[in-house]
């Protein structure tokens, strides 16, 4: 996992040079975003949405296998809970090829706290429990083919 402010971008495409489309998107939508879903390239897409907060019970810890997740706030704030997907054994639910998602139910190590202009990339192997906050959050979830990366 990955966390930081948009304004820093520069530095993570030097290292992950297929974030370039990714914070391009980002940055040529500012002020501007549309709900809904953008498809950028072949390779990937953004959803962005207005969200509001899970009840506790609802609260799973999720992961991808095909896709990356960065996930960009825009307006509002969401915390997001984390756990190494190695710590992650209760499945709530299997993996599902065509969702690209699979649950589980242990509570996260610790949660992040993203603001508007700050973003988080979750790797395959970091379970997330996004919209455990209190308040309602537009954000841009950018979904990026995990092979661009590994």
């Amino acid at each position: 996992m990955i966390t930081d402010k948009i304004n820093n971008s520069e530095f993570y495409i030097k290292h992950f040079p297929s974030l370039s489309e990714a914070f391009g998107f980002i940055s040529s939508n500012e002020g501007k975003f549309r709900e809904g879903k953008h498809i950028i390239n072949d390779d990937m897409y953004a959803v962005v949405e207005k969200s509001f907060p899970k009840p506790r019970e609802e609260q799973k810890l999720e992961v991808h296998k095909k896709y990356v997740d960065l996930q960009y706030i825009i307006e509002g704030s969401d915390i997001i809970g984390w756990k190494s997907l190695s710590e992650c054994a209760d499945i709530f639910k299997k993996y599902e090829d065509s969702k690209d998602i699979a649950f589980f139910n242990e509570a996260p190590d610790f949660n992040i706290v993203l603001t508007a202009g700050s973003f988080a990339l979750f790797f395959p192997d970091d379970a997330h429990s996004p919209l455990s906050g209190s308040e309602s959050v537009l954000k841009c979830i950018i979904k990026i083919k995990t092979e661009l990366f590994f």
